[in-house]
């Protein structure tokens, strides 16, 4: 669970080492919001941590239904914490930025950072359904003692993403990283609802 939970915090930590080779206003912009997506993270983790303590339960009772009911609850959970974190992303995003961007550098630099940011995190807000609801997924295969299969999906998605950050970032730049962690997202929910379905 640990190294699942390490690998999956890892892909936003990727972008920011990769974009460090472009530049250092690309670099400032992409860890400003790494941060701030850091927070919609642990609302995810949060919301299906304290779910999952009844779907471990369910599912040593052998209570599918409230297993079932558990997971639900999970990805409405997840669809509504998405939903509410893009909303004030979108409204609130450049002025949260900027409050990272007081303090040292020259207007021209602060107004670069602010522009790779908020071009970095409108790509990012795409990546936000498929990490909420791969996160409900994995967390049900866990609490199901099946902690091997997340934990593969992660390590897949990590792979894909330094292979499309080493491909995407010197043709696209910032976009090119917030490209490849969006598909990374996709590529982790696809094989944990693919697996989850199929067993």
């Amino acid at each position: 669970i640990m190294i699942q939970n390490g690998i999956t915090n890892f892909v936003s930590l990727l972008d920011n080492i990769m974009v460090g080779r472009v530049g250092t206003e690309q670099m400032t912009g992409v860890a400003i919001v790494n941060q701030l997506i850091f927070v919609f993270n642990l609302a995810i983790f949060g919301a299906v941590s304290g779910a999952g303590i009844f779907g471990a339960q369910y599912y040593g009772k052998g209570d599918w239904d409230g297993v079932r009911q558990t997971f639900r609850f999970k990805l409405l959970v997840c669809t509504a914490l998405t939903v509410l974190g893009a909303g004030i992303f979108l409204l609130f995003g450049e002025d949260l930025i900027l409050l990272y961007l007081k303090g040292d550098g020259s207007p021209e630099q602060i107004a670069a950072s602010l522009g790779y940011a908020k071009e970095y995190l409108l790509i990012m807000l795409v990546g936000f359904l498929p990490y909420g609801l791969s996160q409900a997924y994995s967390s049900t295969l866990r609490e199901a003692d099946r902690t091997v299969v997340p934990m593969r999906a992660s390590i897949y998605a990590l792979v894909l993403g330094v292979v499309l950050n080493y491909l995407l970032i010197p043709v696209l730049g910032v976009a090119g990283a917030a490209l490849a962690t969006v598909l990374s997202r996709f590529a982790e929910l696809g094989m944990n609802a693919w697996w989850t379905h199929t067993h």
